[in-house]
């Protein structure tokens, strides 16, 4: 018998095996990443985001800033946002995904890098080199994150606990970084226990103690409860997870529907049957640009989105994917600002989609379809009055196929067979052979010599970072 901490082995092998999820959260990866690469930043305020204008200059306009009798609430001018964000600045109230303009006025002294995002994944695999060394069962929810199935390791491997212990000593002896992980018998109650003690946090939830656990936590707390059922669910006199397990089935019932109703209520007790998921193929494929300067009209953004369309489908390609939905995303500003905490002081950000009639992976394609659907939302907003500008622009493609599942539906494939020509024919058409050579020979040369290789013209001054617009927690 092998003594294993409190345990003998031979005892734990009698046991059954428990359910256990691991959720592992890196602790400000992006930040952290910067702090441990130059110790230079370590425990100083760091913001890691990307901005258009130089850093140089970004520090030049917080220096002006701060010579005014109160520091404003937003600096006029900075755009970009917050990817990631030291502990040292979160406790000025900076967080990820907010505009670097608010981020700076909270916190003026934060010392803002640009994001490495090729540094990160190049972590972000040791990362799961380390998971998959503990279990084969790993869901990844971003680089630096994910839910782990350690369901049975405890009759090998000793005290859970204690194989989360060993877990953060691998990730902090091999990469020099922290993780907080929560352990618990569902997804979402380790979700939240991995928040409970951040950064660095260590947090069991024995079986049977889940609704025990969340009942004095606040039900945003919960995943899945956004601010408008907190509203909601506060307007009711419920506030805690507790005062939502012990609600009222059926005034729940009159207020959300009875399904959704009864999910609140399983949420706040901690039930959740959802398995971990290895990840399979991607669901979308997107890329989007924060312009230097806002543009007014479709014609100012043509260039732009032919370069973020040129993208897309070289993604596409690359994965043997096809799309068979192709659609925008544009964040919007009033021509007139009204300053921050006042209505459209950072704008809107609106979408727009269209389903084709035959999946594609031609750039030519999806920068067709973008353009439509660019023109249709400058006729219903306010780029058609000039009342509204554009300061951000996406383009993606959804509802993905394999490309080689398609066969004969494209020119050059066994049993394609060519449409008649009699106008009846929907549009936008299948990618010509032509095209389809020319993508393949592009392909060729970015595989060998990088993206920016070769362009289009129209797109040429169109050079996006790598993951533009990725943010940490």
């Amino acid at each position: 018998m092998v003594e294993t901490g409190n345990y003998l082995q031979a005892e734990l092998w009698r046991q059954p095996a428990r359910r256990w999820i691991f959720h592992v959260d890196m602790d400000a990866f992006f930040a952290s990443v910067e702090q441990h690469d130059n110790p230079d930043l370590a425990g100083k305020p760091v913001i890691v985001a990307n901005s258009p204008l130089p850093m140089e200059k970004v520090r030049e306009m917080v220096a002006e800033a701060r010579k005014l009798h109160h520091m404003p609430e937003f600096i006029k001018g900075i755009r970009g946002v917050v990817a990631s964000a030291s502990y040292e600045a979160r406790v000025f109230g900076v967080r990820s995904a907010m505009p670097l303009a608010k981020a700076l006025s909270l916190c003026p002294d934060a010392l803002v890098t640009p994001g490495r995002f090729g540094r990160y994944r190049e972590v972000a695999e040791h990362l799961r080199r380390i998971w998959g060394d503990f279990s084969p069962l790993i869901e990844p929810m971003s680089l630096d994150e994910a839910y782990i199935d350690m369901t049975g390791v405890e009759l090998s491997g000793g005290p859970i606990r204690d194989i989360g212990v060993r877990l953060k000593a691998r990730i902090r002896d091999e990469t020099g970084l922290t993780a907080s992980v929560g352990i618990a018998s569902s997804k979402l109650v380790a979700k939240i226990a991995s928040d409970l003690q951040k950064p660095d946090g260590l947090v069991v939830v024995p079986h049977g103690e889940e609704a025990a656990v969340l009942a004095p936590l606040p039900v945003r707390t919960v995943p899945g409860i956004g601010p408008r059922t907190a509203d909601a669910l506060q307007a009711m006199g419920i506030f805690t997870c507790g005062h939502l397990a012990r609600a009222n089935q059926a005034v729940l019932s009159a207020h959300f529907g009875a399904e959704h109703a009864a999910s609140l209520v399983q949420r706040a007790l901690g039930v959740d049957h959802s398995p971990v998921e290895p990840p399979g193929d991607p669901k979308s494929v997107s890329r989007e640009t924060t312009l230097v300067e806002d543009k007014r009209t479709v014609a100012d953004l043509r260039h732009i989105v032919r370069g973020l369309a040129d993208h897309v489908a070289w993604s596409l390609r690359e994965d043997g994917l096809s799309a068979r939905c192709v659609y925008i995303k544009l964040r919007l500003l009033p021509m007139r600002r009204q300053g921050p905490g006042r209505t459209g002081g950072f704008g809107r950000l609106i979408t727009r989609q269209l389903t084709l009639p035959m999946p594609t992976d031609s750039a030519n394609v999806v920068f067709d379809m973008a353009i439509k659907l660019l023109d249709a939302a400058a006729r219903t907003t306010g780029l058609a009055s000039g009342s509204e500008v554009v300061r951000l622009v996406g383009v993606g493609a959804a509802n993905l196929v394999h490309t080689a599942d398609l066969v004969g539906q494209f020119p050059g494939q066994d049993g394609y067979v060519e449409p008649p020509d009699d106008g009846s024919a929907p549009e936008p058409k299948a990618a010509p052979e032509r095209d389809r050579r020319l993508s393949a020979g592009i392909d060729d040369i970015r595989r060998k010599f990088g993206y920016h290789a070769i362009t289009s013209a129209a797109g040429a001054n169109v050079r996006l970072k790598d993951d533009e617009g990725l943010v940490d927690g």
